[in-house]
């Protein structure tokens, strides 16, 4: 599995945004934000009309939770750290500067110190499903999970749990975004991982100076 800090080189990136505005999550909007994992509730504008249009796409007492979406380098770097502090526990016999194991840690966060993430970009976004009383559907695994359940097709989920990763795949695929199957609840457009998904030669979205 290939991750958004390890794709190859060269990839154009065309930013399509004169001026780049990063808004908030809203619950007007029927789209709810949990700061389970940061308190920053930002996303690209452009994402945002996506997702309010997937919404539509929602079945009934379906909506959107969002854990994350714009997240600064220095939040990335912290993530990435406790990663490797995770995986240097599995793996110990592993040297922690090889290619293997930054190439282990990549598929759950993005190496900050090559490419980094799309969450960097505000094109990505970390996103799950409630009901209309605010409880969590059953996904299979946790956001960040990073075990096996993280993975999209995880055979050892139930049918139920596959069903739920279905609707919110398929509704945000409607209108662009795709999912990083390595984490069923990672979705982007536009982003380098987005890209190269999609077999385009171009991104759209780069990271952001903020």
């Amino acid at each position: 599995m290939f991750s958004d800090a390890n794709l190859p080189e060269p990839l154009i990136i065309q930013e399509i945004e004169k001026s780049v505005c990063l808004v908030k999550i809203k619950e007007e909007d029927k789209i709810f934000f949990n700061p389970r994992y940061t308190e920053i509730n930002l996303i690209r504008a452009y994402i945002y009309d996506l997702l309010k249009q997937a919404r539509k796409y929602l079945p009934e007492n379906y909506n959107f939770v969002v854990y994350e979406a714009y997240r600064p380098m220095e939040a990335q770097i912290k993530l990435w750290e406790s990663v490797v502090a995770e995986k240097k526990k599995e793996f110990p016999q592993l040297d922690e500067n090889s290619e293997e194991f930054i190439a282990l840690c990549d598929v759950f966060a993005a190496n900050p110190y090559r490419q980094g993430s799309g969450h960097q970009s505000g094109a990505a976004v970390d996103i799950s499903l409630i009901d209309d009383d605010g409880a969590e559907y059953d996904m299979g695994g946790k956001v960040r999970g990073f075990d096996p359940s993280a993975d999209f097709d995880c055979p050892e989920i139930s049918a139920q749990a596959y069903k739920n990763r279905c609707i919110l795949r398929d509704a945000l695929s409607k209108v662009g975004l795709v999912n990083y199957p390595a984490e069923w609840w990672h979705y982007s457009f536009g982003d380098r991982l987005w890209a190269r998904l999609t077999g385009s030669k171009l991104a759209i979205f780069g990271k952001l100076n903020k």
